[in-house]
């Protein structure tokens, strides 16, 4: 009789180990998980709340006729400021990345900042030589991944 008491508290000391492993790894696995959907629920919260409009007639496109340049506006209508200035901003005029050197940024309420906070209203001027006569796209991309486009004719 002993000799099998003993196997059984041997095989109950072992299932008892083997629960535990399995316990810590569920654990493990589940703290993983929940770190995870709290990361992405704050990058979508963020997301959420950026947000943005072309707000330019798409038939009167305005000229710099100083700097031969095409003025597109964008309103930050969101509730969190982005940056506004060709390291951080993508602008695309018909899926063609325009060179950042070539695209001056200025926010139209505080020039001497270099991004959007709810409600200004900011500039980006595009070289007429990405802009030939006829009808266009121009997409603007935010660092996070925003995008807005805008289908115009220029004469």
């Amino acid at each position: 009789m002993s000799g099998s008491a003993m196997s059984e508290l041997v095989l109950f000391i072992a299932s008892i180990m083997v629960a535990g492993v399995v316990a810590g790894g569920l654990y493990a696995v589940t703290q993983n998980v929940s770190s995870g959907i709290s990361s992405q629920g704050h990058s979508l919260a963020q997301s959420l709340k950026t947000n943005f409009v072309i707000i330019n007639d798409p038939d009167d496109i305005p000229l710099n006729s100083t700097s031969q340049s095409y003025i597109f506006y964008v309103r930050n209508i969101g509730e969190v400021s982005f940056p506004w200035e060709g390291s951080s901003v993508i602008v695309m005029i018909d899926g063609d990345i325009v060179p950042p050197s070539n695209l001056t940024f200025i926010n139209i309420n505080d020039p001497s900042i270099s991004i959007l906070r709810p409600y200004d209203v900011g500039a980006v001027e595009v070289p007429t030589a990405f802009v030939p006569s006829g009808y266009h796209e121009i997409t603007v991309v935010l660092p996070n991944g925003q995008k807005r486009s805008l289908k115009f004719h220029v004469g």
